[in-house]
């Protein structure tokens, strides 16, 4: 029976069923309504043969987008309303739904207009700040560790950009789990025995966090991108505002699964939408040296210039 979920300020119908997701509460009302997007299993070995893609594992083509993770399945997005999945016989069902949480979400929301940025974002002080970044640069690892100071989780891994009616920016949530390399969780004294992995082929951790995730919407307050400097020497925390055009091509870098946009013919829209952003929001960056855990000396960081700058009116 299909369910509905919530995720990303859509309502989504999955006959697949997907855990890590929020139920949506729906009343007499919605039931009737139609979901935003819906989430079907359907065997498309036959369509793939007849795009006779070749060898090219990504392709766009009349509003959808289609593509092939060897081993585990196809997907197909279509016209921000769809996403199809047929999965390989024997395929590890997280990773099947890792794909569909990650890039055919992320997908939909392009096709739709919503900026997906590759990030995490959560809430303080009636404010959502985003921290965007490549993998590995810490961006799950700074959310936990504002989250352990009282600051709850808005979105990991994807931050749904969207604008309400007066203007602002608007951050969606996502759902309520966390990713976190095995080095993070011994930097909170987290137990990885305590943790599934997001599928068996990596040792990333799928964290609950449930009691610490913000359910609404939120105005966007600031943007931080996360620049690690392994190489240097160790011991330092440096914040400093980005300007100019690099702001814009900070956005547009960072968007999730960017290298998709061109073969949808988006890249218009990504342009306007960064400038749109570019022009409304603080965007500061914020590296760190060396290898030792520094997620903590960050959230100082982070929180004295936030405080610094307060923002009046919500």
């Amino acid at each position: 029976m299909p369910l509905y979920y919530e995720a990303y300020g859509l309502r989504w119908l999955s006959q697949i069923p997907m855990p890590e997701l929020q139920r949506a509460t729906l009343t007499a009302e919605t039931q009737q309504d139609v979901a935003d997007v819906q989430i079907e299993s359907f065997d498309l070995a036959g369509l793939w043969q007849k795009w006779d893609v070749g060898s090219d594992n990504f392709v766009a083509r009349d509003g959808c987008l289609f593509f092939r993770i060897e081993d585990t399945g196809l997907f197909l997005m279509d016209h921000g309303k769809r996403i199809v999945v047929s999965q390989v016989s024997g395929a590890d069902p997280k990773k099947v739904r890792l794909f569909i949480l990650g890039t055919c979400m992320s997908v939909i929301m392009m096709q739709r207009g919503i900026l997906p940025l590759h990030g995490s974002a959560v809430v303080i002080d009636g404010w959502a700040y985003a921290f965007v970044g490549h993998s590995g640069a810490g961006k799950s690892t700074l959310s936990a560790a504002l989250a352990s100071r009282g600051y709850p989780l808005l979105t990991d891994d994807v931050v749904a950009l969207t604008w309400d009616a007066g203007g602002r920016a608007i951050v969606s949530p996502g759902y309520p789990q966390q990713k976190l390399w095995q080095p993070s969780l011994e930097g909170f004294g987290m137990k990885q025995q305590d943790y599934a992995t997001v599928h068996a082929e990596i040792t990333k951790y799928a964290i609950p966090v449930q009691h610490y995730f913000h359910e609404r919407a939120v105005p966007l307050g600031g943007i931080y991108e996360l620049v690690p400097e392994p190489d240097q020497e160790s011991g330092s925390v440096h914040l400093q505002e980005v300007s100019g055009l690099e702001r814009l091509h900070l956005l547009c870098s960072h968007t999730f699964r960017g290298g998709l946009v061109n073969r949808q013919g988006l890249a218009q829209w990504l342009f306007e939408t960064a400038s749109r952003l570019s022009a409304s929001v603080e965007i500061n960056r914020i590296s760190r040296t060396g290898h030792h855990f520094t997620a903590f000396e960050m959230v100082d960081r982070i929180l004295n210039h936030i405080r610094k700058g307060v923002h009046t009116e919500i």
